[in-house]
């Protein structure tokens, strides 16, 4: 099983961790089930309500998309693997709405792995110096944070009827990102190592402005 399935498998156990243990200490009030899409991916989750200012919900998500970026004077074709799951305290200032404030945790396995394309010379620069492409291609891994804090505003989660619903959650979560850059050997011949840490300054450099990760998240609910 490789890290993002392990991520998700966690997540997951502890979604229904969650539910379970806060459906037997609290069974008297209503619960829900959805479906969530949005900048976290997509996945499910559940929901519980605490009374009529407090709730809860965890849910676990998943997506993973290419895209090609630009880092110093190199091109990069990425690939973002994004495998979460969440687990959140909502409070609800107003007893007879379902706007809330959200806090909670983000567990993570998001994983970000470039690689370096050729210029239209047939080189990669590195640090200050430009190599021929004779080899394979420089690589590089970003990855964030374990856990991750969350905060944001919401609204749903407290329908007080069964059936259907919908809700929204508009936040944001923060997590500096680790990087790490490869250069096959054969480069090594040509450039030093502080060539090298140069080019993995300029990806940290870019990478790191993106510590803070925006949450746009919408869901289909079903109470029960």
């Amino acid at each position: 099983m490789n890290s993002i399935s392990k991520t998700m498998y966690r997540a997951t156990r502890a979604v229904a961790c969650a539910a379970a243990l806060l459906g037997a200490a609290s069974a008297a009030h209503a619960q829900e089930i959805y479906v969530t899409g949005g900048t976290l991916g997509a996945g499910l989750g559940g929901a519980l309500n605490l009374g009529p200012h407090f709730g809860v919900h965890a849910d676990a998500e998943g997506l993973g998309f290419s895209h090609d970026f630009t880092a110093g004077d190199n091109r990069y074709s990425g690939h973002l693997t994004l495998a979460q799951g969440g687990l959140y305290l909502d409070v609800f200032p107003f007893a007879s709405s379902a706007f809330r404030f959200t806090g909670g945790a983000l567990i993570n396995g998001d994983t970000l792995t470039a690689t370096a394309i050729p210029n239209a010379d047939g080189n990669y620069k590195i640090g200050n110096d430009f190599v021929p492409a004779v080899g394979g291609a420089p690589t590089a891994k970003a990855t964030m944070p374990r856990v991750m804090p969350y905060f944001g505003v919401g609204y749903g989660h407290k329908k007080p009827v069964r059936g259907i619903g919908v809700t929204f959650d508009l936040g944001v979560a923060y997590g500096r990102p680790h990087v790490t850059y490869s250069v096959p050997q054969i480069y090594q011949l040509f450039v030093s190592q502080q060539d090298i840490n140069d080019e993995e300054q300029d990806l940290t450099s870019k990478i790191q402005k993106y510590r803070w990760y925006p949450v746009v998240q919408l869901a289909l609910t079903y109470r029960f």
